[in-house]
């Protein structure tokens, strides 16, 4: 049993050198910044002035009404500033654009159990001044 606890041990040592990447564009780090942008909802089909702030895997979306949406990125990686897709909390990305639905089951049969396919999705673009 001992044996186990050393083993446990050193593997919770080693996943925390393991390095944890942010956001990052053209190699340097976005996490924590505040940057202008324009967002659109693929569930209401509207573009809304936003700034965004990025931590990690994640951006908080905050718009010009006082409201905040906080977004699971698809890639940490920014390649395109003007195409940074991200999901709202309720969707489960299993990799690449594939996402599944987490949602209660309708009380209604005619009604789908879950959110349609792009409901929760946010494409964000970014303004260019603010990456330089």
């Amino acid at each position: 049993m001992k044996g186990w606890g050393r083993f446990i041990g050193m593997v919770f040592v080693g996943l925390l050198a393991l390095p944890v990447y942010g956001a990052e564009y053209q190699g340097r780090s976005v996490d924590g910044r505040r940057l202008s942008a324009k967002v659109y909802s693929y569930e209401t089909g509207g573009v809304f002035d936003a700034q965004v702030v990025f931590q990690r895997k994640w951006a908080t979306l905050y718009f010009v009404n006082g409201s905040e949406q906080k977004v699971r990125l698809r890639r940490s990686r920014i390649t395109n500033p003007a195409e940074i897709y991200g999901w709202s909390v309720g969707l489960l990305n299993i990799g690449g654009i594939f996402n599944v639905g987490i949602a209660k089951d309708s009380p209604n049969n005619l009604e789908p159990s879950g959110p349609r396919p792009f409901e929760r999705m946010w494409r964000i673009s970014l303004k260019d001044a603010d990456l330089q």
